[in-house]
């Protein structure tokens, strides 16, 4: 079996078409970060390259490793990252009650775990991408949903 590799694209089907995604990195402690590429297709896209080279919707960390071994993603290639690609600074989390009330949200700094509190969300804050890991059936939920950072409030 290959070995996942920095670049690499993966193919993840949703109810609504397929959706792509390409591991940037890998966090000794909370695992593989990918980034979400917009858009899903009924048919895997001809121009993959420029798919690649697009903004990403948002980051995530996945089990990719695991889901890959499993069959529940598919590579499709390496692609070189975007020039521009940083790593994200931050983060952010939904802190809520036992009724899933907001109580706050915590702006996490990538590098340091650091979390500030924060009770109402800046425009810039509301772009952030979520802290924390999804499972396969959570990414799929929301890449048929269409899901964004901004509508997550």
């Amino acid at each position: 079996m290959k070995k996942i590799q920095i670049g690499d694209v993966f193919e993840i089907a949703t109810s609504k078409g397929k959706g792509y995604f390409q591991y940037i990195y890998s966090n000794k402690t909370i695992g593989e970060l990918i980034r979400i590429l917009p858009g899903l297709y009924l048919d895997k896209p001809r121009n993959m390259i420029a798919i690649a080279a697009a903004k990403e919707v948002y980051f995530v960390h996945f089990p990719l490793k695991a889901a890959f071994k499993k069959g529940i993603v598919q590579f499709i290639g390496n692609y070189s990252l975007p020039q521009d690609l940083e790593l994200p600074r931050q983060m952010r989390s939904k802190n809520v009650d036992k009724n899933g009330n907001l109580i706050c949200w915590y702006i996490v700094e990538y590098d340091t775990w650091r979390r500030v509190i924060i009770k109402e969300l800046t425009k810039d804050q509301k772009k952030l991408s979520p802290w924390g890991i999804w499972n396969d059936t959570l990414l799929i939920e929301r890449l048929a949903e269409g899901w964004t950072p901004e509508e997550w409030t």
